[in-house]
């Protein structure tokens, strides 16, 4: 557990409970606090309530497989975990509405294309990180999401097989097909995800969020209009 939260501390600048689940979660599952289980009752409220734990506000809840934190988990196996987990959060920026619908998958595809490039920096290798594992755990997470399958494991597209599976142009026209208002931005920086001031609550990394992909996407579609001007 301790791996797993120190390599998450680096990818994500959120304050994060973990907790180990018996049963009813494949491997990981992540909520924010503030996710309301019943009207106007936070998850945040019934871990406090219900266990011994501290659930600051504005944290990451990471519910994992009691399996899972059971053992060692080799770097090859934790680093594609991490990619997973990373895609779930993703994916609860674009549930949370910080984004119009019509720019749902271009910014989906904003923030996991600038933690492809991330995870290639020093200081994750130095974590023990496996960068193509992690990149793999990306592609299984956008997989299941992408294609409506399950899981990774049942889909059959074959779109994300490839190692820069982000540049294949079978996925990137599967996507134009999926969402006409789809847009490829040029040269993500592994920066664009990261953001300055330490640890910080969920709804002021979202506006971090909202406003560091906005500009990215706005300032690709501003040339392609002046070029089809």
């Amino acid at each position: 557990m301790r791996r797993i939260q120190r390599s998450l501390a680096a990818l994500l600048p959120l304050r994060t409970v973990f907790v180990s689940a018996a049963y009813g979660v494949d491997r990981s599952y992540i909520l924010a606090e503030e996710t309301e289980l019943l009207p106007e009752i936070s998850l945040g409220d019934v871990l406090v309530q219900e266990l011994p734990v501290e659930v600051p506000a504005g944290a990451l809840v990471v519910f994992n497989d009691s399996d899972m934190l059971s053992g060692i988990l080799p770097d090859e196996e934790l680093s594609y975990d991490l990619g997973i987990m990373v895609v779930e959060v993703l994916l609860g920026v674009i549930r949370s509405g910080v984004f119009p619908m019509e720019r749902e998958t271009s910014a989906l595809y904003t923030m996991a294309a600038s933690y492809f490039s991330m995870i290639g920096g020093s200081g994750f290798m130095h974590l023990g990180l496996v960068p193509s594992q992690f990149r793999a755990g990306l592609a299984a997470g956008l997989c299941a999401y992408w294609t409506g399958t399950r899981s990774a494991r049942c889909d059959t597209s074959r779109l994300f097989l490839e190692p820069d599976f982000l540049s294949c142009p079978h996925l990137l026209g599967y996507l134009r097909n999926l969402d006409g208002n789809f847009v490829v931005p040029d040269n993500v920086p592994a920066g664009l995800m990261q953001f300055p001031g330490g640890r910080c609550d969920y709804d002021a990394w979202l506006a971090d969020i909202r406003q560091a992909v906005t500009a990215k996407l706005d300032s690709q579609i501003m040339p392609t209009r002046r070029a089809s001007a």
